[in-house]
């Protein structure tokens, strides 16, 4: 479901929905107001942050576009292991800043590079900055999706993750792993997570433009596309009205919003079990 109205949608978005919900509650005393400052693709998953007031959504908005960025967050992503030696590779990367560039107007796939490069006339590029914190879990850093060996919890696990009805959905990607990562993102741009995690030779499961295959799921009739990268954590200060009551600052307490797990935290949870 899109976070806002589309040009041939204005009712089935969450913005839309969630106002109608508080108006159901509330009635005629309802806010006006509803926007989300942190939009999300429609595959996205995750904590979103919906603004009733105009003030707190220009807040959020100047926290975003804050040279040192004043909103904290970090992701859950399941990324496609090609080679198990990437094992290794990106665990070495882990605390450490990433940096690419992204050419902002390009269309998606979005193009991404480990360095500026030197003609900028052909396109807007902006830097990106992330750092990964963690990969796996207590378990296992990563989980074997290849159907090679016959395995029914390796070849269940593929299936679930990608599409059931195809015969070996690993074996077509290449992908002989999955992998979770937590990843905090330093700036703020344009298709940053997905872009620079297949710049880095892992894109994220379900991100059909990057590499990552499609993950199709259906229920009731109904089939959609999801991609395996949640926003679980967002952390930003507390606004306080400032001494003329004309705007929200920044003030010195935390707000904090966490999730522990993912849509596919179930799937490994039960591969684990399976040995």
């Amino acid at each position: 479901m899109p976070t806002n109205s589309t040009k041939t949608n204005h009712a089935e978005d969450v913005a839309s929905m969630y106002g109608a919900s508080l108006k159901e509650r509330h009635g005629d005393k309802a806010t006006k107001h509803i926007s989300i400052p942190m939009r999300a693709n429609t595959e996205e998953n995750g904590l979103l942050l919906v603004s009733t007031k105009r003030e707190f959504c220009t807040y959020i908005n100047e926290q975003l576009a804050a040279e040192n960025c004043g909103v904290a967050k970090t992701y859950k992503c399941l990324v496609c292991i090609k080679n198990p030696s990437d094992i290794d590779r990106i665990e070495k990367l882990v605390n450490k800043e990433l940096t690419h560039w992204v050419n902002v107007k390009s269309a998606c796939p979005k193009t991404f590079t480990r360095t500026k490069p030197t003609n900028t006339k052909l396109g807007d590029w902006q830097k990106c900055m992330m750092r990964i914190t963690s990969i796996g879990d207590e378990k296992f850093r990563a989980a074997c999706v290849s159907s090679k060996y016959n395995d029914s919890s390796d070849y269940t696990l593929a299936h679930r993750l990608w599409d059931p009805r195809m015969e070996r959905p690993a074996e077509d990607l290449g992908v002989s792993y999955v992998m979770q990562v937590d990843v905090q993102l330093l700036t703020t741009k344009p298709h940053q997570i997905r872009g620079q995690m297949a710049a880095l030779g892992c894109p994220i499961v379900g991100d059909v433009a990057y590499g990552g295959g499609s993950c199709v799921m259906r229920m009731h009739h109904h089939m959609w596309q999801r991609m395996a990268v949640q926003l679980c954590h967002l952390e930003f200060n507390m606004p306080e009205w400032n001494e003329d009551k004309t705007a929200l600052v920044a003030a010195d307490k935390k707000c904090t919003f966490h999730l522990n797990t993912a849509w596919w935290t179930e799937y490994l949870n039960d591969y684990e079990r399976s040995f």
